[in-house]
């Protein structure tokens, strides 16, 4: 395809992945900081950098997962995150040949798994992946745990580094500590006592020169750091949380690309069809495979934290919403391959 269209279907993805559609009200300031940050649409910028960096056998390492009701279900996430994460660990297999390396809490694995499995996976041990891109067989991914005390997240994300080596570092609706080390909901409440602190991954892959992306949809997720003064301007809790280190909920840890979305999930998904317009290789998420795979995701006791309820809908829209945005995702990219 094109470089016109490429660069017209980025255009259009980030419009669309950006509609707040459940009128949360947050999504606009954060788009228009992060849009202004670059030189070119938010997915384009994000596919750029994993084109440039990813070859074949490049093991990528995607972290999400959101223990955000920890008082109440202390070993359950919620269910933006895994569904992005799994399709483009996906996109980046069939596209790139990278080896994607997919890491949560510990209490999210084998949910995460059971969502893995939804998308087409096997899940494998780090070090078998690379057989599948040498004898091209079968769709594998790793499903890796992080500690959740900070001395020893400081440890395993020097030795994760040291031992894979990514290529490139991705947070999908990862939860990102502010500059007193909290990780806050949007309520503005310290929530992050007992999630891992992956924001110590991200601090090591920049410091030793590895790209990193960040999605989110709130202002608290890794890579808001990009934009914190906007966060701090526009979004409730911003400047001042609720919690008592009072420093409020813009995270402290930058990326080198921020793509933001209305729903962290859709991010992946615009940034998975970008990489099928520009490589040809079907990858882009189908309607059928993203209610397989949100099925799966309440199955395995992921929730939506706005209704609050464990069904296939995320942060307050439908299933059928869901499909939707996915279907006029895919619909962009074939209309423009005729």
């Amino acid at each position: 395809m094109n470089t016109s269209k490429v660069l017209e279907i980025a255009e259009l993805l980030d419009r669309l992945i950006n509609t707040d559609i459940s009128g949360r009200g947050v999504i606009g300031p954060l788009f228009t900081a992060a849009r202004s940050l670059l030189d070119k649409p938010m997915t384009l910028a994000a596919v750029d950098l994993l084109y440039d960096n990813i070859r074949p056998g490049d093991p990528v390492i995607i972290a999400t997962g959101w223990v955000d009701q920890p008082l109440v279900a202390p070993d359950c996430g919620e269910s933006d995150g895994p569904p992005g994460a799994v399709a483009l660990a996906r996109a980046l297999r069939l596209s790139l040949k990278a080896t994607p390396i997919i890491i949560v809490d510990e209490c999210l694995v084998e949910g995460m798994k059971m969502v893995a499995r939804a998308a087409g996976f096997q899940c494998v041990p780090p070090e078998n992946l690379i057989y599948s891109i040498e004898r091209n067989k079968l769709l594998t991914v790793s499903i890796l745990s992080f500690p959740v005390d900070q001395e020893e997240a400081k440890i395993e994300a020097a030795r994760i580094i040291d031992l894979l080596h990514p290529a490139v570092c991705i947070a999908i609706e990862r939860g990102g500590m502010n500059d007193n080390g909290m990780i806050h909901n949007m309520a503005g409440w310290d929530t992050g006592g007992d999630m891992a602190k992956l924001d110590y991954l991200f601090l090591a892959a920049r410091a030793n020169a590895i790209p990193t992306i960040g999605i989110g949809d709130g202002g608290n997720e890794i890579g808001m750091a990009n934009i914190a003064n906007a966060i701090r301007e526009y979004i409730s809790y911003g400047k001042k949380c609720q919690c008592p280190c009072g420093l409020g909920i813009a995270p402290a840890t930058v990326v080198d690309v921020l793509v933001t979305a209305a729903i962290s999930n859709w991010g992946a998904y615009a940034i998975a069809a970008l990489l099928e317009a520009i490589t040809g290789v079907n990858v882009i998420n189908t309607a059928e495979r993203e209610m397989a795979v949100l099925r799966a995701t309440a199955n395995a006791g992921f929730h939506d934290p706005i209704s609050g309820s464990v069904v296939p809908s995320v942060d307050g829209c439908s299933a059928e919403i869901q499909l939707a945005v996915v279907s006029l995702i895919q619909e962009m990219v074939a209309q423009r391959k005729k």
